[in-house]
């Protein structure tokens, strides 16, 4: 006889919610999917064909049409049903305008905030009407979610995908002393109730998920028991972050890559520093990202690199196959994707730990202290002159990334949502 299979029911719902866009976002979501939760998505905007939105894009003319639909699917991904996306674009839209009109961060961070806190508010009034099981909101727009969650017995994962701000700050408000010229390209003074209520994001969630040990770090610093914090490092899409095929002896300059925004919150000046430093022509430093703030501090640097604006995320993977070692000097991160994408293309990085990389020292790249102008010359004229070491770590960061694909996330995802047993 046969035996019944026991029905296993219906199964635990999860709400991840985040305002802005993060490509990140989408391969968390599948990850909660794929461990077995009904997941939906709460963001401000997302690519659906089938929208009004994209309607209207698709019948404007020429090189408008052309640009507008271009930008649209920035933020559009296989691996999330449009269907299990709810959208609100109306303010995501309104806050990307004022933000490309504004270049003082004062008005930025304001803004942003104004942003978060309002869609905070949409998030925690959704889970009084319909609560889910479990509700994943990301830092600096969850502290309503959070409380709304406990007021109905859903259990509560914070996404962390930054240091503190707390810690942040600091760091911050140093380096606009130590790079003035720079001090336009980063919030080195926050407003006080945005800290206080990331602070409380942090302390009141029920588990706060971190993507590096740099991250835990802060938490701990503001006073969250190590024993609430999950680290995961974000998965990589390896099928579509490949290798370049083998290319033989290059006539073309060494290039080193970096992909951003050009900041000095990522220590960007002290990579240029670098690179001048060793003062050679045939390397080549390229920066890939949007410039915040005036771009004041990149100009006496005007000659050592070459700038390319944001990049659809569908492109990148070309751009890393083009380098031959990708550069990261971050000064307060979470755990750079740029650095996963581009170890996933075999390409060995010199990175800090703050930018919170899985890459270990000596094998897949080299970890260098931030604000280390020596060391960083030091590590890429390493590897400029001995391109079989630099073969031997690029092969080394391709397995690696393989090691922390999407789907070893799904698994150490489906950890943390299993200690989170229904109350």
């Amino acid at each position: 006889m046969t035996p019944v299979e026991k029905d296993p029911g219906p199964r635990p719902s999860l709400i991840l919610s985040h305002p802005g866009t993060l490509q990140l976002l989408y391969g968390i979501f599948a990850a909660a999917a794929g461990a077995g939760y009904e997941t939906k998505l709460w963001t401000g905007y997302f690519f659906d064909e089938r929208g009004h939105i994209e309607r209207l894009a698709g019948h404007l003319p020429g090189r408008l049409g052309a640009r507008l639909q271009r930008e649209l699917r920035r933020r559009q991904s296989d691996l999330v049903p449009a269907e299990q996306v709810v959208r609100l674009p109306l303010l995501e839209f309104g806050t990307v305008a004022a933000l490309r009109a504004f270049r003082r961060f004062g008005p930025l961070t304001r803004l942003i905030g104004w942003r978060n806190a309002i869609f905070d508010r949409l998030v925690a009034a959704k889970l009084r009407r319909d609560p889910p099981s479990i509700v994943m909101p990301v830092d600096s727009a969850a502290l309503r979610t959070i409380r709304a969650a406990r007021a109905v017995g859903t259990r509560s994962v914070l996404n962390q995908t930054i240091g503190h701000v707390a810690v942040g700050q600091r760091i911050l408000a140093e380096e606009a002393e130590l790079q003035p010229d720079w001090a336009d390209s980063m919030p080195a003074r926050m407003p006080p109730d945005l800290i206080e209520r990331a602070r409380g994001e942090a302390l009141e969630a029920d588990r706060v998920l971190a993507p590096s040990d740099y991250v835990k770090g802060t938490l701990m610093e503001i006073g969250v028991p190590a024993e609430r914090i999950w680290v995961l490092p974000y998965g990589v899409r390896t099928d579509r972050f490949t290798p370049a095929q083998p290319r033989g002896d290059r006539s073309w300059p060494f290039r080193i890559l970096y992909v951003g925004q050009i900041s000095q919150r990522k220590g960007l000046s002290y990579l240029l520093e670098a690179v001048r430093r060793l003062g050679r022509k045939d390397i080549e430093l390229l920066l890939v990202g949007s410039i915040v703030g005036s771009g004041a501090g990149l100009r006496r640097f005007q000659g050592r690199f070459r700038h390319l604006d944001n990049r659809p995320h569908a492109e990148l993977p070309e751009l890393y196959r083009s380098a031959d070692l990708f550069a990261y000097p971050s000064l307060h991160e979470g755990s750079a994707q740029a650095i996963m994408e581009a170890m996933a293309c075999g390409l060995p990085a010199v990175v800090t730990a703050n930018a919170g990389s899985v890459l270990r020292e000596g094998v897949e790249g080299h970890l260098v202290p931030i604000r280390d102008v020596e060391r960083l010359a030091e590590r890429i004229e390493e590897l400029y002159r001995d391109r079989d070491r630099l073969a031997v770590m690029g092969a080394a960061a391709r397995r690696r990334a393989e090691e922390h694909d999407w789907s070893h996330y799904r698994d150490g995802l489906g950890g943390l949502l299993a200690t989170l047993a229904p109350r």
